[in-house]
């Protein structure tokens, strides 16, 4: 599997970097509406026998989006530029392993803007199947990435976050 990074926010580092081969990394998230949203339907089939009963699950939006493109959602809905240029994985990790160890010997504050574990989280696929969660309890995400994301921008805007 060819590895790829797609990271350092526009918010960490302006104009960003990324890997051209992100495309191929999916991500899945969560709108919180809908998390509650699967507690609530697990409880009500939750009793004595039930298929749900004993069961962990996997929880999202169950839209697997390239990391580009989830990021650059989240950069838009925050008012700052997209991820434009492109960073390998093996440079990524490289300098997240030197800002590891930097970051402390100059005692900067904060947290460094790129660790060897954001390379690899930036660089690995994220999402798994909600089959179970539908069959056993009828789960269905009722709020999609892009309501999500107009929520979240909607709520930064209200929040003074962004103008």
């Amino acid at each position: 599997m060819r590895r790829s990074c797609r990271g350092w926010s526009s918010a960490r580092a302006p104009g960003g970097c990324a890997s051209s081969a992100a495309a191929t990394t999916l991500v899945d998230t969560t709108y919180i509406d809908n998390a509650a949203q699967a507690h609530f339907d697990a409880f009500e089939h939750l009793a004595p026998g039930a298929a749900c009963a004993g069961k962990a699950y996997f929880i999202s939006n169950g839209e697997p989006k390239p990391m580009g493109e989830l990021l650059n959602a989240l950069l838009a809905a925050a008012g700052a530029p997209p991820v434009r240029k492109h960073l390998s994985f093996k440079a990524a990790y490289r300098i997240g392993a030197a800002c590891e160890r930097l970051w402390p010997l100059l005692r900067l504050r904060g947290e460094p803007p790129m660790t060897r574990f954001l390379a690899e989280q930036l660089s690995t696929t994220h999402w798994y199947s909600m089959e179970p969660a539908r069959r056993d309890f009828g789960y269905v995400p009722p709020v999609s990435f892009d309501e999500g994301i107009t929520r979240l921008k909607a709520a930064w805007q209200g929040a003074g976050v962004i103008t």
